[in-house]
């Protein structure tokens, strides 16, 4: 049987091992560092820009000062997890949480148990919530507005589409007054040019022609070329025979002459143009 002793003994060597498991877990946390080789042959790390032969690489892979160097490069090129860390500005071996606001060793190992903790997780969780909830009142304001504007063009295409309605209405309609006013002149024409032809055939109906030879009076000229006769006659009577010779005499002389005065006006200007003409009967237009 083991011995107090040796039971303590063992139980203080489990204890060192956790400890140097949970320090080895973090240690590694950001990788090997990045090496280039150069012309002369040796090697150079691309994160602290130090230069080392080929036999020393592995042994400066896990030297501090190529530890903190990884360190500085993953913070200042915001590299996860080190961009939820700031630089302590008071110690430069100290690194300040953004979330937690704690300030912590600038080591792998303190780094790594600092974001497994759960002060650490419960604050990124929550964060992470936030995030969802503003980013989901943004997609819905984003729909919602999307949704406004959908309805905003569909009223706009709904008035366009009833103001050309009205158009076509008021179109269609004028276009049937302006038929409707060519019929009534048209009709009003028609009725006119009736009655005028009406009126032109009741004109032509009434009119009275003479038979071909005939006169429109009727008169063949016998009254006008005996009319020196009958003025002498009439002259007589008016003067009786109670006068002088000499009277007579005058008398007698002006009425041949005026008798031949009359028979030759008659010679000259012809029977017809004392003929009377029988005038057109006008006839009121009926309204």
């Amino acid at each position: 049987m083991a011995t107090p002793e040796q039971r303590s003994k063992e139980k203080v060597g489990k204890e060192k091992e956790k400890k140097e498991e949970g320090a080895n877990e973090g240690s590694n946390l950001l990788g090997p560092p990045t090496f280039e080789i150069l012309e002369n042959g040796r090697f150079k790390c691309v994160e602290t820009g130090h230069e080392m032969p080929p036999n020393a690489v592995d042994s400066y892979s896990q030297n501090k000062r190529c530890r903190l160097g990884l360190i500085d490069f993953a913070l200042s090129h915001k590299k996860p997890p080190l961009n939820l860390f700031k630089q302590d500005p008071v110690s430069r071996s100290k690194l300040i949480c953004k979330l937690t606001g704690d300030t912590i060793n600038k080591t792998e190992e303190h780094i790594w148990k600092h974001i497994n903790g759960r002060r650490f997780l419960n604050k990124l969780e929550q964060k992470e919530a936030e995030k969802q909830m503003s980013n989901g009142n943004v997609v819905d304001k984003s729909d919602q507005m999307q949704q406004k504007a959908g309805e905003k063009n569909e009223k706009k295409d709904k008035e366009k589409k009833d103001e050309n309605k009205m158009k076509k209405k008021k179109k269609k309609q004028k276009q049937k007054q302006e038929k409707e006013v060519d019929e009534n002149i048209s009709e009003a024409r028609k009725s006119e040019v009736d009655e005028i032809d009406k009126n032109n055939d009741t004109e032509d109906a009434e009119f009275w022609m003479p038979p071909v030879g005939d006169r429109w009076d009727f008169d063949d000229g016998g009254d006008r070329w005996d009319s020196g006769s009958d003025l002498e006659s009439d002259i007589d009577e008016s003067n009786g025979g109670d006068d002088g010779e000499e009277e007579e005499e005058e008398h007698g002389n002006e009425s041949r002459e005026l008798s031949k005065r009359t028979k030759r006006l008659s010679m000259e200007v012809g029977p017809s143009s004392f003929a009377s003409r029988k005038k057109k009967s006008k006839i009121n237009p009926k309204s």
